[in-house]
């Protein structure tokens, strides 16, 4: 069963105050979906003062205060600690909302009262637990048939969520009667999460079985055990429980990204190559992009990519996963801001191994440096981090010596780059005519057709001060960070999609193996 989207709706609240304030913004109707970082696990609305809980999940302040008050939590945030919870402020995420909020026109979220949020967890409280409660809140009203409305601007339908109502499988039950007791040892830990990883590597149906958030919950302080083996095998079980579609949001809500990153940053060398597989199979689902950006994941897995000294199996999967989380317009800036990013990249692009097995890893690599450098180009902060970092001289040497073969994808991702660094830059001339640009895309643009001639006769338009962008750009008109319908969708990059996380596992036959 899938996880229905949720449809952020402002509407006009009836109050003086409101009317009062009415604006353009605020009589937006159109509905919108905001990502799936942005909501609340527990409420489902967008936050408007999310803060970090033990052990890394983000969630409205007033949620989890009803929680801790009602003594319930909800299978969403299953797992948490019953001793008093340490509530951080989610500065970051607050702030991507708001901009989010402000790019769109939209009104900035309203904070929850205590109240409602306590509606909230009591109509997802078993009926007895329920009356049970003693907290003084006040009695919440019958749900309607479809939908639970907050007293807050936004709505969501619970009816629609699968994460909140799941049947305990077997199996699971027999993990959480070891995951879940406070008494387990390292050996028995051990050997549950072994047999959690061979079911989940040999069944699809019990990588969907299994992701259910109580077991996704009792995984999290896995990742972080002390226990190498503990550790390898879980991020190994999350790898295999991320293959499936219906898995990969469901897996990014459960709150499983920063232990995650924080595996990619300290882990055992094994635990880091499997935590890297599964960011990138997570960074595969667009809904999951901007909160893998967010929670942090793009520094170590820019780290693991460079890194001369780690497996190519694992700087393959960094790189994956670079590239998928680039496509975000909000990651592409956050990449483009890293020191040294734009030479950690080019170093890779440039790279020469000439030696058998090693220059074809090599050459996947570097393929894979160029088409995340194409994404930054993607971003006016993007192409000033490439055009200061010497990308135009490195990418058209590139082209130069070979590794882009004429007509390959390596050669049209770097025309692709080009082009994305030549839209309204009018810095981008000069540094184009010092590199030697004409003489590298001429070839190209009087070549029979293709994605990358139609991209290179434009750059050249650009340089010569053809095109009406630079001067557009100059009087204010462009020059902002267009969409993810950027370079990557307007160049070949739409044309030549990586394969997706699975195919990297493919037996002969091209099924999935799955081989964590």
């Amino acid at each position: 069963m899938g996880t229905a989207r949720l449809r952020w709706r402002p509407f006009a609240a009836s109050s003086p105050a409101s009317s009062a304030s009415s604006s353009p913004s605020s009589s937006f109707t159109t509905t919108v979906d905001p990502p799936a970082e942005f909501l609340c696990p527990i409420s489902g609305t967008l936050m408007a003062d999310p803060v970090i809980v033990p052990p890394g999940q983000t969630i409205e302040r007033a949620c989890i205060q009803a929680c801790a008050a009602l003594a319930f939590y909800p299978p969403a945030v299953a797992g948490l600690p019953s001793s008093p919870l340490v509530l951080i402020p989610n500065v970051a995420l607050r702030s991507a909302i708001l901009n989010w909020c402000e790019r769109l026109g939209l009104p900035h979220p309203s904070p929850l009262s205590l109240d409602t949020a306590g509606d909230i967890v009591r109509r997802l409280m078993p009926p007895r637990q329920e009356q049970r409660s003693q907290v003084n809140y006040e009695p919440a009203p019958q749900p309607q048939p479809s939908s639970v409305r907050t007293r807050n601007r936004y709505s969501v339908d619970y009816s629609a969520r699968d994460d909140f109502v799941q049947e305990p499988k077997p199996l699971e039950e027999e993990i959480m009667a070891v995951l879940g007791a406070d008494g387990a040892s390292p050996a028995e830990q051990k050997a549950t999460m072994a047999s959690l990883r061979q079911a989940t590597r040999e069944s699809k149906e019990m990588r969907t079985q299994l992701c259910t958030p109580r077991l996704l919950a009792a995984l999290r302080p896995m990742l972080l055990s002390a226990d190498a083996g503990i550790q390898v095998n879980a991020a190994a079980v999350m790898v295999n429980l991320s293959l499936e579609a219906e898995n990969k949001v469901r897996i990014v809500r459960s709150g499983a990204v920063s232990p995650l990153v924080d595996v990619l940053r300290v882990g055992h060398p094994e635990a880091r190559d499997h935590a890297a597989g599964a960011i990138y199979s997570l960074a595969v689902e667009d809904e999951n992009r901007a909160a893998i950006g967010v929670l942090g994941a793009i520094p170590p897995l820019l780290e693991l990519f460079s890194s001369g000294g780690a497996g190519h199996r694992a700087r393959r999967e960094a790189g994956m996963a670079l590239y998928h989380v680039s496509v975000a317009g909000m990651n592409r800036s956050k990449i483009a801001r890293t020191p040294g990013v734009v030479r950690t990249l080019l170093a890779t692009a440039e790279a020469r191994d000439r030696g058998n097995e090693a220059y074809a890893d090599a050459a996947a690599l570097r393929k894979l440096a160029v088409m995340i450098l194409a994404n930054l180009a993607g971003c006016p902060e993007g192409r000033a981090a490439l055009m200061d970092g010497g990308a135009v001289a490195a990418i058209v040497g590139i082209m130069r010596s070979g590794s882009a073969a004429p007509g390959s994808a390596e050669e049209e991702y770097c025309i692709s780059a080009l082009y994305g660094m030549s839209r309204g830059s009018l810095r981008f001339r000069g540094l184009a005519r010092a590199a030697g640009v004409e003489a590298a895309l001429m070839p190209v643009a009087e070549s029979d057709g293709g994605v990358g001639r139609d991209m290179a006769r434009r750059t050249l338009r650009a340089m010569r001060g053809e095109d009406d962008e630079v001067a557009l750009t100059a009087s204010g008109i462009l020059g902002r960070e267009w969409d993810d319908a950027s370079v990557v969708s307007e160049g070949m990059v739409s044309l030549r999609r990586p394969p997706h996380h699975r195919s990297n596992y493919a037996g002969p036959s091209g099924s999935n193996t799955t081989q964590f």
